[in-house]
């Protein structure tokens, strides 16, 4: 019944134009009522029956749920899955501890705190609570993604400690008093310059290697 009453809340079941989607969310609609009345009102028997009913209809729409027009996935991670999607792999690979395997692993985290900046329009709250009350009813590649977009506060939030542990030195407060920028920004950013970092370390021991040309 919660997750029914859930799926309700979430669904804008008017919008769609899958006749089937559209009917079951009326369907249970009736049949929630049905069953909280039977269950005051009625006998033993027929407040089970009517629960059964609502429990097997609600199933039916959680199974239909590709044909939501909203609700499902929550817009934060659906938009997280497309923008992943649209990303491609890297197809090649490099010793481990080289400057070029750092620089790949930066690239993959710029591309991430990218993303999470991009998807951050909702709380992470509202993916968390799917996660947490029907875990069990999702597959597994529903439930990677929602845990993907679950993690990133904490991404931001260890990215940030760790930047200022490593770069303390480096950090002055403003002279205005004002607040830094926000977290996010300054996960992004601080990518950015060790990326940029690596790409002159390896630009300045490429002009190392070089031989120079005699004249």
């Amino acid at each position: 019944m919660q997750l029914g009453e859930k799926i309700l809340h979430e669904l804008d079941a008017a919008r769609t134009g899958d006749t089937l989607t559209r009917w079951l969310a009326h369907h249970i609609t009736e049949l929630i009522a049905t069953a909280n009345r039977t269950r005051v009102t009625g006998a033993e028997d027929e407040a089970t029956h009517a629960a059964e009913q609502c429990r097997r209809a609600i199933l039916d729409l959680w199974e239909h749920r590709t044909a939501w027009p909203s609700g499902w996935p929550p817009p934060g991670a659906k938009q997280m899955a497309e923008i992943l999607n649209g990303i491609d792999a890297p197809t090649f690979g490099f010793q481990q501890g080289s400057k070029l395997s750092e620089l790949q692993r930066l690239h993959r985290q710029v591309l991430a705190a990218l993303v999470d900046e991009e998807t951050a329009n909702e709380p992470v709250d509202t993916v968390q609570s799917w996660l947490e009350s029907y875990r069990q009813l999702l597959d597994i590649d529903e439930r990677e993604l929602l845990e993907l977009y679950a993690g990133r506060d904490e991404r931001v939030t260890t990215s940030i400690d760790v930047s200022q542990a490593e770069h303390a030195a480096d950090v002055h407060p403003r002279s205005d008093g004002q607040a830094d920028r926000a977290p996010q920004a300054h996960r992004v950013l601080d990518l950015v310059r060790r990326y940029d970092e690596t790409v002159r370390s390896l630009l300045a021991d490429e002009a190392e290697d070089k031989p120079t040309k005699p004249h």
